[in-house]
């Protein structure tokens, strides 16, 4: 037995130490070595050492709140881990004289020791600060929209004013302490618990850790929903005019209809709400000589039991534009005949003095106009001239005067000069 275990024992040895190579291979090969790179929050530790230094000071961290690192080993492990898995930590009582901190990064006590944690530079940097406080009245922001017909109305918080200490360099750019609801389908009044947001002037929130909202309970906000009425709009224009020589064809605004909330009370007493509409003068615009566009400012009109539910048209207002237009004159052809001889003699007759059987008549309007009075067949167009004085035969100049549409007028100072004859008499024809 003995010389059958050691007959050929280095082809045998060589063999095993081939088998333990393929194998070694095939693991490799079944299960490589990678890398991963993850990013983790920075978490900061023993910050009691600033408070302890000086209890009026704080810091605010510059840079360097997140770190990436890279891990490496094989892919049966990596893939499973995430940044979680580390623990990501700033020790402030490692602070260097340039408030500077490197970040340590350790695998939690369950992860595979094989994993490796590549050499990484990431380093904290602080501001130490004053401690300071600011106090800031709470804002309701509503997000959704309530169920049909209904609107948000009024909304109370309580507390509704608010301490906050931090870091002054950072509470110096603080802005809004805003509690965020949603109102999404809410048709009657409900109440919720809240924790407060803090903005920035540039409207980022601000999450600093060293920043306290000083608050045992979260914020109680109650809110009132309100049913909402749609009113038509009219804008009158009528104290609004035109330079001498143009003439106003147009008015339109948007929008024509809106929809107002209040509580029922308000509602059920409003004339704007039992009639259906609201009437508004538009300020008076005078010599207008081109088209122009404005903004009627209508929530500054409506009291303040009303409230418009559009925040943007509670902002903007309704858009207005009045279309102005430069008169022209034209010169209309008359039938002596057909104009009206006011004041007449049935013993004279009378006759154009160029013995023409018709006479041009000069008005001024927009070109729109005219062209609308010219195919007026409506017999609203009179022309008539005021004979009364003419009292003896010979010729006479008499002012023409006229019934027009409203946007045309008949140019001043015209005269028409005509001839007045007597009747011949019988005996005269005989």
């Amino acid at each position: 037995m003995k010389k059958k275990l050691t007959n050929n024992l280095g082809l045998k040895l060589a063999a095993l130490g081939l088998a333990i190579v393929i194998w070694l291979v095939i693991q490799s090969i079944a299960d490589p070595m990678t890398t991963k790179t993850l990013t983790q929050t920075v978490e900061i530790r023993n910050e009691e050492v600033l408070s302890q230094q000086d209890e009026n000071y704080t810091y605010s961290v510059v840079s360097g709140d997140t770190a990436r690192f890279t891990i490496s080993g094989k892919t049966s492990v990596i893939s499973r881990l995430t940044a979680s898995d580390f623990n990501v930590y700033a020790d402030l009582s490692k602070l260097s004289i340039v408030n500077a901190v490197p970040v340590e990064i350790t695998p939690k006590a369950y992860v595979d020791s094989s994993v490796e944690i590549l050499p990484q530079s990431n380093t904290l940097q602080i501001e130490v600060d004053e401690l300071t406080s600011i106090q800031k009245d709470v804002t309701v922001s509503t997000s959704g929209s309530a169920a049909d017909g209904y609107a948000v109305g009024n909304t109370t918080c309580d507390p509704s004013l608010v301490t906050i200490t931090g870091p002054k360099k950072i509470l110096e750019n603080a802005d809004r302490l805003v509690v965020p609801i949603n109102v999404n389908g809410r048709s009657s009044d409900f109440t919720e618990n809240v924790q407060p947001v803090l903005y920035d002037k540039n409207g980022d929130e601000i999450t600093a850790d060293t920043v306290h909202i000083e608050l045992d309970d979260p914020i109680r906000v109650t809110v009132q929903i309100w049913r909402t009425e749609t009113l038509d709009v009219r804008l009158d224009f009528s104290g609004v005019t035109a330079a001498s020589g143009y003439a106003i064809t147009k008015t339109a605004y948007s929008p024509q209809q809106i929809v107002v909330t209040g509580a029922d009370e308000d509602l059920d007493q409003s004339e704007a709400v039992s009639r259906g509409y609201v009437v508004f003068s538009v300020p008076g615009e005078s010599n207008l000589t081109e088209t122009t566009e404005g903004v009627f400012p209508i929530g500054d009109y409506l009291g303040d039991n009303l409230r418009l539910v559009d925040p943007d048209l509670r902002e903007n207002g309704i858009t207005y534009q009045i279309t102005v237009e430069e008169k022209v004159s034209a010169s209309w052809p008359v039938s002596f005949e057909n104009i009206q001889l006011i004041g007449s003699n049935p013993d004279f007759t009378y006759s154009l003095a160029s013995g023409d059987d018709s006479v041009s008549i000069t008005v001024t309007g927009t070109e729109a106009d005219l062209d609308d009075a010219r195919s007026n067949d409506s017999g609203s167009i009179q022309f008539s001239l005021d004979v009364s004085n003419c009292d003896e035969p010979g010729e006479y100049s008499a002012t023409v005067s006229a019934v027009l549409p409203d946007n045309i007028q008949l140019a001043p100072g015209q005269e028409i000069a005509i001839i007045v004859e007597e009747v011949p008499s019988s005996s005269d024809e005989t």
